[in-house]
């Protein structure tokens, strides 16, 4: 019987293979979900408005505070999926979550923070590599 041939063109080009995953259980919804690693664009947006790089010396503190929860609504619906890989949320489900946006959801946006590959540990793969 023939080994069969992975194609790497289909695995790299597939949207579940090019994000690191983690299935983490909720204790407080009954239940397992899957976080993954954040897009560039939610990962660059969330870093501009939080590391205050976007504009902010014109806003109030609270303004800067719903700002930086819309951002992090945004990056928990980026980054939540259930058991099948299949995205609980979509951008539409913003202002929905944003009214009950709370302690077990930014538990899940830390967790999946932990799953982007840090500077140094990127540096310490590239270097074993040559």
């Amino acid at each position: 019987m023939a080994k069969k041939t992975l194609n790497l063109r289909d695995v790299a080009l597939n949207a579940a293979n090019s994000f690191r995953t983690k299935k983490v259980h909720v204790p407080e919804w009954g239940c397992d979900v899957v976080l993954r690693e954040p897009s560039v664009s939610i990962w660059l947006k969330w870093l501009k408005e939080h590391r205050d790089l976007g504009e902010t010396t014109e806003m109030s503190t609270e303004e800067v505070v719903k700002r930086n929860l819309e951002t992090d609504v945004e990056f928990l619906i980026n980054v939540l999926l259930d058991e099948d890989l299949t995205p609980v949320f979509t951008p539409e489900d913003k202002g929905e979550v944003l009214k009950i946006y709370g302690p077990v959801h930014a538990r899940l946006v830390n967790q999946a923070f932990q799953l982007i590959t840090s500077t140094n540990e990127a540096e310490k793969k590239s270097v074993s590599l040559h």
